[in-house]
């Protein structure tokens, strides 16, 4: 919003307000979601569990998924959010909930990776590991057992199809050369 104010095709955004409350709400991210002891980003403000939608930070352009907290971060999220090669649980929780591991958290991985968390060959691994878990003809499921590979939840799931359309958008930018995608 504030860029289309600023190249005038937006007018009466109160521009110095939304930047305050940015900056501002950026300080509490860093100073109170930040985990020093953990080295990673957390679920909640002073807190110390992991929600695999921390990896949708650099996405949204709150941290380059190269700076050395985003990839503590998924260092952690590896950790603590792996169910097995290219899945991820959403939260600590699902593990012990029985919950599968979610299409589009899986998804997010590999697009953090692309998007500079990780090496390309990083992404394009986790992405062919990610698209085994599709049936026979391409469609995922809401979650995945971990252990089985069996689909959980809805199929088809809209979801987890839009992590893997922008994963795959990430990982050929990169292939192309970019070095910071938008």
């Amino acid at each position: 919003m504030l860029d289309l104010e600023r190249r005038g095709l937006l007018g009466g955004i109160p521009v110095a307000d939304f930047e305050r409350n940015r900056n501002a709400i950026r300080r509490e991210v860093e100073e109170l979601a930040w985990n020093p002891a953990l080295q990673t980003y957390t679920q909640v403000l002073n807190g110390d569990t992991l929600d695999a939608s921390l990896l949708l930070l650099g996405w949204y352009g709150f941290a380059e998924p190269r700076q050395p907290r985003m990839r503590s971060t998924f260092a952690r999220i590896r950790e603590r959010l792996e169910a097995a090669p290219g899945l991820f649980y959403r939260y600590e929780e699902s593990r012990s909930a029985g919950e599968g591991a979610f299409g589009i958290c899986s998804a997010w991985a590999c697009d953090f990776l692309a998007r500079g968390g990780g090496t390309l060959e990083d992404a394009e691994r986790c992405f062919e590991q990610l698209l085994q878990f599709a049936n026979d003809v391409g469609i995922l499921a809401e979650e995945i057992d971990p252990v089985s590979g069996a689909p959980l939840g809805n199929l088809p799931q809209a979801f987890s199809h839009a992590g893997v359309v922008s994963a795959a958008l990430a990982i050929e930018e990169r292939r192309r050369g970019a070095e910071a995608l938008p």
